[in-house]
Parts: structure tokens; C-alpha cells; sequence
């Protein structure tokens, strides 16, 4: 695969809505309206429903069109985990509101936000670095992770262990820093130029969680020099499994 340049994940990150070179504007392919809007507290608690919110790589699939509202949620109910489906990415299929149509989508493509997570896209607060952060997993948030295993007929430690095993982002996973979403720190010593290509990473393991983080999924990641210490998992492009 072709790496993109440190100029390319800096200019395309999904939180501009234009990109400007020289004189010429032009709408940023990757924009997300999530990194923009504010996700407030929800007024009811999710034993059985979820926050969800789609990213644009579900328009592959034109018959999932509907799953985009311009960053905001969709309610979510009847959690399945899928498997991979041949892919490197676990999935998760469900209804949306009180609709009969099953969807199933990557854990690649989609955030999930608990009831009690509030989200300030504030742009004068905002950090590229960050703005994945606030956002959880289905994978990883208790509430969604409760659902899933009663759904499977599996204890937690049951289903979690599944999950460990399907998980593509193992220690020593060779990855790429996914354009339009991962958003790139020099070293300390070193200023790249913007043409030069981004270096892939390997993945360390599990971040060393903190509990302002608790039920969110972040990984530490060693690109060239530069380890990350909280990367989503919608920040990366995986290239080899271990």
C-alpha cells in the first residue's frame, strides 16, 4: 500500500471541512461532521440501545446511506457480534430505531458514545490529536459489551475473551496511519518534510489506560521514532497481522 504524506494527514483530516492550497479551496473528502458537533449526555440510560456514530467509509455499501445524518447518533438496538468476516476487522450487526432492516458494520467505521459521555467539539478546544479520544467501542464499552454477550448466549469473560482473539491490533501488528483520521506529531528532534511519506507503526499493546479513559479502546503505537499513546482504533490501516 502506498503511505500518505505527513503534508496529506495533516491538510485531509476529517475535522477540516475545506483544504486550501495556495489560492485553490476545495472540500476535504474526509470530512466528518462529528469532529465538529457536540455530543450531549443522554436522557435515558443504554441497557439495550447505543449512541452510534457512522463514518463515511459505510458508504461503500450504498444500501447503508441511511446510517449518515450528518454526524449525528443513531440509536442502535439488538447488538450482534459477527465475527470478521473475512476481513481484518471485527463487526457488529444490529437494528436502528424501531426498524426491522439489519445492518452490520467494522469496527473501523463507527464510534460509539455511553450515555454518560459528553463531547465538545469546541474548535477553539479542539486538538486533532485528541478528538477520538472521547469516543468508545463497542468492543470496549461495558453497557454495549453486556448487550453483545447476552445477545451470543456468552458469559462477559466468555465474549471478551472471542473479541481478544478476533482482535486484529495485537502487539506486533504492522499498521499504517489512516488518512483523514490519524493526525501526525514530529519528533522532538526532527521536522519532517510535508512530501516525505509517513512511517507505518507497529503496535505495542493496549494503552496504559488512565481512568479519565475507562470503557474506550486505545492502543500505544510505535511509528519510526514516535510512540503514540492512545490511538483509536479508527486512526490505523492495518497491513500485516501477527
Amino acid at each position: 500500500m502506498t503511505l500518505p504524506t505527513w503534508g496529506d494527514l495533516e491538510d485531509y483530516h476529517c475535522a477540516e471541512k475545506l483544504i486550501r492550497h495556495g489560492s485553490a479551496v476545495t472540500p476535504n473528502p474526509y470530512y466528518e461532521d462529528c469532529a465538529r458537533r457536540r455530543y450531549n449526555y443522554a436522557t435515558s440510560p443504554d441497557v439495550d440501545t447505543f449512541r452510534l456514530v457512522f463514518l463515511r467509509g459505510v458508504l461503500e455499501n450504498p444500501d447503508y446511506r441511511t446510517l449518515r445524518r450528518g454526524g449525528r447518533f443513531i440509536w442502535c438496538r439488538n447488538l450482534q457480534y459477527e465475527g470478521r468476516l473475512g476481513t481484518p476487522w471485527r463487526h457488529v450487526s444490529f437494528t436502528v430505531d424501531q426498524g426491522q432492516k439489519r445492518f452490520c458494520v467494522a469496527e473501523n467505521q463507527m464510534l460509539c458514545i455511553p450515555s454518560k459521555c459528553f463531547i465538545d467539539n469546541n474548535r477553539y478546544l479542539r486538538s486533532k490529536k485528541t478528538l477520538f479520544r472521547s469516543f468508545s467501542s463497542v468492543f470496549d464499552y461495558d453497557n454495549s459489551l453486556s448487550a453483545l454477550a447476552r445477545t451470543a448466549g456468552l458469559t462477559r469473560d466468555q465474549l471478551t475473551h472471542i473479541l481478544e482473539q478476533d482482535n486484529p491490533l495485537k502487539a506486533g501488528t504492522l499498521v499504517a496511519p489512516r488518512l483523514g483520521y490519524f493526525y501526525p506529531k514530529p519528533a522532538e528532534t526532527v521536522t519532517p518534510q510535508r512530501t516525505a511519506a509517513h512511517p507505518c507503526g507497529l503496535v505495542v499493546g493496549h494503552a496504559l489506560t488512565q481512568s479519565e479513559y475507562f470503557e474506550r479502546a486505545f492502543y500505544r503505537v510505535r511509528f519510526g521514532g514516535t510512540t503514540y499513546e492512545r490511538i483509536h482504533p479508527v486512526e490505523l490501516e492495518i497491513i500485516n497481522e501477527v
